[in-house]
């Protein structure tokens, strides 16, 4: 009788740990491709600031697979600089509470200020 029950505690011990493990893995790939789409992001609005205009649906939008981007423009020390945020939806099994991964960054914007100023908000 004991033995069972023993053996019935280790078994869902595994199974916890397991589903933990897992996402533990899954919200980390989550925080790495959110770091990866602000990046991309901010990128793509810095390099149409010096083509063709600042485009704030670029770093202000919401993608197929549910990525939430959004972009405002800080003043740092006199400088003006471009702020991304990006939340990439998972499904954790065990730690409920972990859903979205973010992931923000920040990027000088040099000559573009003004522009960006007169087409985003201030963070």
């Amino acid at each position: 009788m004991h033995t069972a029950i023993v053996l019935l505690s280790l078994g869902m011990a595994v199974a916890v740990a397991a589903g933990a493990l897992t996402d533990h893995a899954d919200l980390i790939t989550s925080r790495n491709l959110a770091a990866d789409r602000a990046e991309r992001a901010a990128a793509s609005f810095i390099e149409g600031c010096g083509s063709q205009g600042c485009d704030p649906g670029t770093i202000n939008t919401t993608k197929a697979d549910r990525t939430g981007l959004n972009g405002c423009v800080h003043s740092s020390g006199g400088a003006a600089v471009l702020r991304v945020r990006a939340s990439v939806p998972w499904t954790p099994r065990v730690f409920t509470g972990l859903a979205p991964a973010t992931a923000t960054l920040a990027v000088d914007l040099g000559g573009f200020s003004a522009a960006a100023n007169a087409v985003l908000d201030q963070c």
